[in-house]
């Protein structure tokens, strides 16, 4: 068991070096993001752009600050949501291993491909063309980010009183359920063969650590826990 005060100084440590880590990349994030939601880099196989990748780690793993970190359990479960963050950016947009694998059997996509647009649009000067699959990712990855930030809101305003308000009475685990979201929607966005076998093994973390969760509050708040988990479900 890690102390309360090695464990503040910690996430400290962690919430400063992403923080710089995600503005020093910033800029070619942002020149990227554009370039691909523009609909020029879509048909392309992105390599080598390890600065767009650390940009993306550093802001998928900051939300993780926003989860409680008490028992090994949590470690092991968020640690597989950062495996699979790793994974997912490092496919991405430095070695496309699952390209390479599966390129044998599908042949390579020409440069002339171009995905079916879903929504095509012209803001501020710049084209935004954006395929079905990305729309549909982003909808639910923007979801998942929403409910673990309202789950983080609702925990940190109910201070320590059993959290029922806000989110948590739709959901008893709104931020795993967040969790869950932001990686199935990368998985719809941008599939690969380490994420899609990832997948199944974070989604029972997580339903592990919330199992031992609700019994440890339960012993805090025997009646009314119990009648909470009566009429709120688990997951969404």
């Amino acid at each position: 068991m890690r102390g309360a005060g090695e464990m503040r100084a910690y996430r400290f440590m962690f919430r400063l070096s992403l923080g710089i880590l995600f503005a020093l990349m910033l800029p070619a994030f942002i020149r990227h993001l554009l370039w691909l939601m523009g609909g020029e880099g879509l048909p392309y196989i992105i390599t080598e752009r390890w600065d767009v990748a650390a940009a993306n780690i550093a802001f998928f793993m900051l939300f993780l600050l926003l989860l409680r970190y008490r028992k090994r359990v949590d470690w092991r479960s968020h640690g597989i949501y950062s495996a699979f963050i790793i994974a997912l950016f490092a496919e991405m947009y430095g070695f496309p291993l699952t390209a390479y694998l599966v390129a044998h059997y599908l042949g390579v996509v020409p440069v002339t491909y171009r995905p079916a647009y879903a929504l095509s649009f012209k803001a501020f000067g710049i084209r935004f063309a954006l395929p079905t699959m990305m729309l549909m990712g982003s909808a639910v990855t923007i979801v998942g980010l929403a409910l673990v930030v309202a789950g983080w809101y609702g925990v940190y305003t109910a201070r320590n009183r059993l959290a029922t308000g806000g989110i948590y009475r739709l959901v008893r685990h709104p931020q795993y359920t967040g969790i869950l979201l932001v990686t199935f929607g990368w998985i719809l966005h941008w599939p690969t063969l380490p994420t899609l076998l990832m997948w199944p093994i974070l989604a029972a973390s997580y339903y592990k650590l919330a199992r031992e969760e609700e019994r440890e509050v339960e012993k805090m708040y025997p009646e009314g826990y119990a009648a909470y988990r009566k009429k709120t479900p688990m997951f969404i």
